[in-house]
Protein backbone atom coordinates (compact mmCIF):
# COMPACT_ATOMS: atom_id res chain seq x y z
CA UNK A 1 0.00 0.00 0.00
CA UNK A 2 3.05 2.42 0.72
CA UNK A 3 4.27 1.76 -2.48
CA UNK A 4 1.05 2.55 -4.29
CA UNK A 5 0.82 5.96 -2.44
CA UNK A 6 4.42 6.69 -3.39
CA UNK A 7 3.55 6.03 -7.02
CA UNK A 8 0.82 7.94 -7.10
CA UNK A 9 2.14 11.11 -5.37
CA UNK A 10 5.61 10.82 -7.42
CA UNK A 11 2.39 10.98 -10.44
CA UNK A 12 0.67 13.51 -8.99
CA UNK A 13 3.69 15.92 -8.41
CA UNK A 14 5.39 15.38 -11.84
CA UNK A 15 2.19 16.39 -13.14
CA UNK A 16 1.43 19.57 -10.99
CA UNK A 17 5.36 20.55 -11.20
CA UNK A 18 5.08 20.66 -15.39
CA UNK A 19 1.88 21.87 -16.23
CA UNK A 20 3.08 25.26 -15.70
CA UNK A 21 5.72 25.65 -18.54
CA UNK A 22 4.37 22.89 -21.02
CA UNK A 23 2.41 25.05 -23.48
CA UNK A 24 1.01 24.13 -26.93
CA UNK A 25 1.86 27.15 -28.16
CA UNK A 26 4.73 29.80 -27.99
CA UNK A 27 4.10 32.46 -25.93
CA UNK A 28 3.20 35.26 -28.63
CA UNK A 29 5.28 38.26 -27.77
CA UNK A 30 8.96 36.01 -28.31
CA UNK A 31 11.40 38.96 -29.79
CA UNK A 32 14.03 41.45 -29.29
CA UNK A 33 13.04 44.93 -28.61
CA UNK A 34 13.64 48.43 -27.52
CA UNK A 35 12.19 50.29 -25.02
CA UNK A 36 11.78 54.64 -25.37
CA UNK A 37 14.42 54.66 -22.70
CA UNK A 38 17.40 53.23 -24.71
CA UNK A 39 16.55 49.66 -23.41
CA UNK A 40 16.38 46.29 -24.92
CA UNK A 41 14.63 43.36 -23.92
CA UNK A 42 14.53 39.78 -25.00
CA UNK A 43 11.98 37.32 -25.07
CA UNK A 44 11.51 33.72 -25.25
CA UNK A 45 8.86 31.24 -23.75
CA UNK A 46 11.37 30.93 -20.72
CA UNK A 47 12.77 33.85 -19.80
CA UNK A 48 12.14 38.05 -20.20
CA UNK A 49 15.88 39.54 -19.97
CA UNK A 50 15.75 43.30 -19.39
CA UNK A 51 19.72 43.69 -19.80
CA UNK A 52 22.19 45.11 -17.38
CA UNK A 53 19.52 47.25 -15.96
CA UNK A 54 16.54 45.68 -16.00
CA UNK A 55 17.02 42.18 -15.25
CA UNK A 56 15.97 38.78 -15.81
CA UNK A 57 12.63 37.36 -14.99
CA UNK A 58 12.08 33.19 -15.11
CA UNK A 59 8.91 33.16 -16.99
CA UNK A 60 6.71 30.36 -15.29
CA UNK A 61 3.71 30.41 -16.76
CA UNK A 62 1.71 32.83 -19.51
CA UNK A 63 -1.86 33.06 -21.35
CA UNK A 64 -1.71 34.29 -24.51
CA UNK A 65 -5.01 34.84 -24.73
CA UNK A 66 -5.63 36.93 -21.54
CA UNK A 67 -1.68 38.37 -22.09
CA UNK A 68 -0.19 38.38 -18.95
CA UNK A 69 2.89 36.03 -17.72
CA UNK A 70 4.29 35.46 -14.51
CA UNK A 71 7.89 35.16 -13.59
CA UNK A 72 10.45 34.86 -10.79
CA UNK A 73 12.90 37.57 -10.81
CA UNK A 74 16.56 36.15 -10.82
CA UNK A 75 18.51 35.88 -8.23
CA UNK A 76 20.97 38.70 -9.28
CA UNK A 77 18.53 41.05 -9.84
CA UNK A 78 19.57 44.38 -8.32
CA UNK A 79 15.47 45.09 -7.14
CA UNK A 80 13.24 42.60 -5.65
CA UNK A 81 15.61 39.23 -6.00
CA UNK A 82 13.99 35.78 -5.98
CA UNK A 83 10.58 37.44 -5.63
CA UNK A 84 7.19 37.43 -8.47
CA UNK A 85 6.44 39.48 -10.95
CA UNK A 86 3.50 39.86 -13.45
CA UNK A 87 3.81 41.41 -16.78
CA UNK A 88 0.45 42.31 -19.17
CA UNK A 89 1.11 43.11 -22.69
CA UNK A 90 -1.52 44.68 -25.37
CA UNK A 91 -1.06 45.03 -28.39
CA UNK A 92 -2.75 48.72 -29.40
CA UNK A 93 -2.92 50.35 -33.48
CA UNK A 94 -0.26 47.40 -34.10
CA UNK A 95 2.49 48.31 -31.35
CA UNK A 96 3.18 46.02 -28.43
CA UNK A 97 3.14 47.63 -24.67
CA UNK A 98 3.34 46.30 -21.55
CA UNK A 99 3.36 46.78 -17.87
CA UNK A 100 4.80 45.14 -14.90
CA UNK A 101 1.85 45.06 -12.50
CA UNK A 102 3.69 42.90 -10.11
CA UNK A 103 7.07 42.85 -9.03
CA UNK A 104 7.50 41.74 -5.32
CA UNK A 105 5.42 39.30 -4.55
CA UNK A 106 6.17 36.10 -2.45
CA UNK A 107 5.25 33.47 -4.79
CA UNK A 108 4.00 32.46 -8.23
CA UNK A 109 0.06 32.30 -7.07
CA UNK A 110 0.29 35.68 -5.36
CA UNK A 111 1.63 37.30 -8.69
CA UNK A 112 -0.87 35.68 -11.09
CA UNK A 113 -3.89 36.63 -8.48
CA UNK A 114 -2.73 40.77 -9.10
CA UNK A 115 -5.46 42.80 -10.98
CA UNK A 116 -4.70 43.38 -14.83
CA UNK A 117 -3.59 46.86 -15.80
CA UNK A 118 -5.91 48.69 -18.09
CA UNK A 119 -5.33 48.27 -21.97
CA UNK A 120 -8.15 50.69 -22.66
CA UNK A 121 -5.33 53.69 -23.98
CA UNK A 122 -1.88 52.49 -22.73
CA UNK A 123 -0.15 55.25 -24.56
CA UNK A 124 -1.55 57.69 -21.79
CA UNK A 125 -2.28 55.52 -18.86
CA UNK A 126 -3.49 52.10 -17.27
CA UNK A 127 0.09 50.85 -15.60
CA UNK A 128 -0.57 52.10 -12.25
CA UNK A 129 -1.34 55.43 -12.87
CA UNK A 130 1.30 55.96 -15.63
CA UNK A 131 1.63 54.78 -19.43
CA UNK A 132 2.56 51.43 -20.45
CA UNK A 133 5.76 50.93 -22.11
CA UNK A 134 6.31 50.57 -25.95
CA UNK A 135 8.41 47.79 -27.03
CA UNK A 136 9.80 48.45 -30.83
CA UNK A 137 10.78 44.99 -32.23
CA UNK A 138 14.58 45.10 -32.95
CA UNK A 139 15.61 44.08 -36.43
CA UNK A 140 19.54 43.75 -37.35
CA UNK A 141 20.57 42.54 -40.49
CA UNK A 142 21.08 39.34 -41.41
CA UNK A 143 23.92 36.99 -43.39
CA UNK A 144 25.69 38.65 -46.56
CA UNK A 145 22.82 38.10 -49.45
CA UNK A 146 19.82 38.91 -46.93
CA UNK A 147 17.89 42.52 -47.06
CA UNK A 148 19.52 45.02 -46.17
CA UNK A 149 23.01 43.45 -45.06
CA UNK A 150 25.60 45.93 -44.65
CA UNK A 151 28.32 43.56 -44.92
CA UNK A 152 31.00 45.23 -47.58
CA UNK A 153 33.53 42.70 -49.84
CA UNK A 154 36.83 42.74 -49.77
CA UNK A 155 37.00 44.06 -53.52
CA UNK A 156 34.36 47.04 -52.75
CA UNK A 157 36.08 49.99 -54.59
CA UNK A 158 35.03 52.40 -51.88
CA UNK A 159 38.02 51.00 -50.10
CA UNK A 160 40.71 53.28 -49.98
CA UNK A 161 43.50 51.83 -47.84
CA UNK A 162 44.62 49.42 -45.55
CA UNK A 163 46.18 48.98 -41.83
CA UNK A 164 49.91 49.52 -42.59
CA UNK A 165 51.62 48.34 -38.83
CA UNK A 166 51.08 46.30 -36.15
CA UNK A 167 50.92 48.59 -32.75
CA UNK A 168 50.72 45.89 -30.47
CA UNK A 169 50.00 42.32 -30.41
CA UNK A 170 48.32 40.61 -27.06
CA UNK A 171 47.06 36.98 -28.08
CA UNK A 172 44.90 35.08 -25.50
CA UNK A 173 44.36 31.53 -24.62
CA UNK A 174 44.44 28.21 -26.63
CA UNK A 175 46.40 29.67 -29.39
CA UNK A 176 49.42 28.14 -31.12
CA UNK A 177 52.46 29.97 -32.94
CA UNK A 178 51.21 29.05 -36.51
CA UNK A 179 48.51 31.84 -36.21
CA UNK A 180 50.73 34.40 -34.28
CA UNK A 181 51.99 35.58 -37.75
CA UNK A 182 50.67 39.80 -37.53
CA UNK A 183 51.73 40.71 -40.58
CA UNK A 184 48.85 38.66 -41.98
CA UNK A 185 46.38 41.63 -40.51
CA UNK A 186 48.58 44.14 -42.83
CA UNK A 187 46.98 45.24 -46.49
CA UNK A 188 44.56 44.25 -48.62
CA UNK A 189 41.95 41.66 -47.23
CA UNK A 190 42.28 37.55 -48.76
CA UNK A 191 39.23 36.19 -48.14
CA UNK A 192 41.12 33.10 -47.10
CA UNK A 193 40.39 31.23 -43.88
CA UNK A 194 44.07 30.41 -43.18
CA UNK A 195 45.66 33.94 -44.03
CA UNK A 196 44.86 35.57 -40.96
CA UNK A 197 46.27 36.24 -37.26
CA UNK A 198 44.32 34.60 -34.78
CA UNK A 199 44.03 36.63 -31.18
CA UNK A 200 43.32 33.97 -28.86
CA UNK A 201 40.41 34.06 -26.61
CA UNK A 202 40.02 37.32 -25.05
CA UNK A 203 43.46 38.45 -27.02
CA UNK A 204 43.67 41.61 -28.85
CA UNK A 205 45.68 43.50 -31.49
CA UNK A 206 46.06 47.39 -32.65
CA UNK A 207 46.60 48.57 -36.04
CA UNK A 208 47.69 51.60 -37.49
CA UNK A 209 46.98 53.49 -40.77
CA UNK A 210 49.79 55.65 -43.19
CA UNK A 211 47.50 58.00 -43.50
CA UNK A 212 44.08 58.93 -40.31
CA UNK A 213 40.79 57.68 -41.06
CA UNK A 214 38.03 60.14 -40.89
CA UNK A 215 34.09 60.63 -40.12
CA UNK A 216 32.69 60.38 -43.34
CA UNK A 217 29.21 60.37 -44.66
CA UNK A 218 28.30 56.26 -43.95
CA UNK A 219 30.51 53.96 -42.83
CA UNK A 220 34.41 54.40 -42.64
CA UNK A 221 36.24 51.25 -42.25
CA UNK A 222 35.55 47.95 -42.47
CA UNK A 223 36.49 44.54 -40.15
CA UNK A 224 37.33 41.74 -41.87
CA UNK A 225 37.28 37.93 -40.55
CA UNK A 226 37.72 34.52 -41.55
CA UNK A 227 34.39 32.38 -40.96
CA UNK A 228 33.89 29.51 -43.47
CA UNK A 229 30.02 30.16 -42.65
CA UNK A 230 27.16 32.66 -42.54
CA UNK A 231 27.06 31.21 -38.83
CA UNK A 232 30.27 29.88 -37.57
CA UNK A 233 30.67 33.24 -35.92
CA UNK A 234 34.28 34.64 -33.54
CA UNK A 235 33.07 38.25 -32.77
CA UNK A 236 35.18 40.75 -31.48
CA UNK A 237 34.73 44.24 -29.66
CA UNK A 238 36.13 47.44 -32.53
CA UNK A 239 37.66 50.27 -30.61
CA UNK A 240 39.37 53.30 -31.72
CA UNK A 241 41.62 56.19 -31.08
CA UNK A 242 43.15 59.30 -31.86
CA UNK A 243 46.42 59.25 -29.81
CA UNK A 244 46.74 55.28 -29.24
CA UNK A 245 46.51 56.10 -25.72
CA UNK A 246 42.95 56.58 -25.33
CA UNK A 247 40.25 54.30 -27.16
CA UNK A 248 36.54 54.68 -27.44
CA UNK A 249 34.53 51.25 -28.27
CA UNK A 250 31.17 50.86 -30.64
CA UNK A 251 28.36 49.73 -28.70
CA UNK A 252 27.37 46.82 -29.02
CA UNK A 253 24.10 44.36 -28.70
CA UNK A 254 24.13 40.23 -28.06
CA UNK A 255 20.75 39.10 -27.89
CA UNK A 256 21.66 35.18 -27.79
CA UNK A 257 20.96 33.34 -24.33
CA UNK A 258 22.64 30.06 -24.28
CA UNK A 259 26.54 29.41 -24.36
CA UNK A 260 27.68 27.54 -27.75
CA UNK A 261 29.88 24.55 -28.03
CA UNK A 262 33.48 24.64 -30.12
CA UNK A 263 31.53 24.30 -33.21
CA UNK A 264 28.44 25.66 -32.86
CA UNK A 265 27.06 28.26 -34.56
CA UNK A 266 25.34 31.88 -33.96
CA UNK A 267 22.15 33.79 -35.49
CA UNK A 268 23.74 36.79 -36.82
CA UNK A 269 20.06 38.50 -36.76
CA UNK A 270 20.72 38.43 -33.13
CA UNK A 271 24.05 40.34 -33.21
CA UNK A 272 25.12 44.18 -33.48
CA UNK A 273 28.07 45.88 -33.45
CA UNK A 274 30.61 43.15 -32.94
CA UNK A 275 33.03 42.51 -35.57
CA UNK A 276 33.17 39.01 -37.16
CA UNK A 277 29.61 38.57 -37.99
CA UNK A 278 30.21 37.81 -41.51
CA UNK A 279 31.79 35.18 -43.95
CA UNK A 280 35.51 35.18 -45.48
CA UNK A 281 35.69 38.19 -47.95
CA UNK A 282 32.95 40.53 -46.48
CA UNK A 283 33.54 42.37 -43.73
CA UNK A 284 31.90 44.21 -41.06
CA UNK A 285 31.40 48.66 -41.65
CA UNK A 286 31.68 50.41 -38.84
CA UNK A 287 30.69 54.35 -39.02
CA UNK A 288 32.61 56.52 -36.17
CA UNK A 289 29.72 58.66 -35.97
CA UNK A 290 27.75 56.23 -33.58
CA UNK A 291 30.47 57.12 -31.31
CA UNK A 292 29.94 61.02 -30.97
CA UNK A 293 27.89 60.89 -28.00
CA UNK A 294 31.02 58.88 -26.16
CA UNK A 295 32.09 61.37 -23.09
CA UNK A 296 35.90 60.97 -24.74
CA UNK A 297 34.81 62.30 -27.87
CA UNK A 298 32.46 64.94 -26.63
CA UNK A 299 35.52 66.29 -24.85
CA UNK A 300 37.72 65.91 -27.64
CA UNK A 301 40.20 63.51 -26.09
CA UNK A 302 39.50 61.08 -28.83
CA UNK A 303 39.18 63.58 -32.37
CA UNK A 304 36.62 61.28 -34.76
CA UNK A 305 38.13 63.21 -37.52
CA UNK A 306 41.84 62.16 -37.21
CA UNK A 307 41.47 58.52 -35.98
CA UNK A 308 44.99 56.96 -36.63
CA UNK A 309 44.28 53.25 -34.30
CA UNK A 310 41.91 50.70 -34.32
CA UNK A 311 41.84 47.66 -31.76
CA UNK A 312 40.69 44.90 -32.02
CA UNK A 313 39.30 42.79 -28.92
CA UNK A 314 37.95 39.49 -29.34
CA UNK A 315 35.51 38.34 -26.88
CA UNK A 316 35.91 35.44 -25.08
CA UNK A 317 33.20 32.89 -25.81
CA UNK A 318 32.27 32.08 -22.41
CA UNK A 319 29.71 34.89 -21.33
CA UNK A 320 32.39 35.88 -18.83
CA UNK A 321 32.11 39.64 -21.46
CA UNK A 322 28.85 41.28 -21.67
CA UNK A 323 27.30 43.65 -24.35
CA UNK A 324 26.90 47.47 -24.10
CA UNK A 325 23.80 46.41 -21.93
CA UNK A 326 25.38 44.11 -19.66
CA UNK A 327 24.06 40.84 -21.53
CA UNK A 328 26.66 37.81 -21.94
CA UNK A 329 28.06 37.71 -24.95
CA UNK A 330 28.82 33.67 -26.44
CA UNK A 331 30.57 32.36 -29.21
CA UNK A 332 32.43 29.13 -29.58
CA UNK A 333 34.38 28.27 -27.17
CA UNK A 334 36.69 26.38 -25.96
CA UNK A 335 38.65 26.63 -29.65
CA UNK A 336 41.72 25.75 -29.82
CA UNK A 337 44.64 26.33 -31.91
CA UNK A 338 43.25 28.99 -34.16
CA UNK A 339 41.23 30.42 -30.75
CA UNK A 340 39.84 33.95 -31.04
CA UNK A 341 39.05 36.54 -33.18
CA UNK A 342 40.91 35.31 -36.82
CA UNK A 343 41.33 38.67 -38.41
CA UNK A 344 41.81 39.42 -41.96
CA UNK A 345 42.56 42.87 -42.43
CA UNK A 346 40.80 46.31 -42.11
CA UNK A 347 40.31 48.41 -45.19
CA UNK A 348 39.55 51.92 -45.03
CA UNK A 349 36.68 53.97 -46.45
CA UNK A 350 37.17 57.08 -45.52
Amino acid sequence: MRAQVSALLMVFFWVGCGSDKKKEEALEIVGSYQDPYGGTHLITDDLWDQGGMGGKYHIADYDNQKDYLVAQNDEHNTYNPGKWSRFDWVWHNGTLYYCQTAYDKSSQEEAEAVTPADPADPEQGGCGGFPWTKLTKITFAGAVGTTDCPAISKDDPRIVAWATAVVSYEPGEHLIPQWQDTTQALGPAEGKTTAVVSLGEGGNITLTFAQPISNGEGPDFVVFENSFSDNFLELAFIEVSSDGKTFVRFDTTYLGTDPIAEYGTLDPTLIDGFAGKYRAGWGTPFDLAALAGKSVVVDETVDLSVITYVRIVDVKGDGSMTDSHGRPVYDPYPVHESAGFDLDAVGVLH
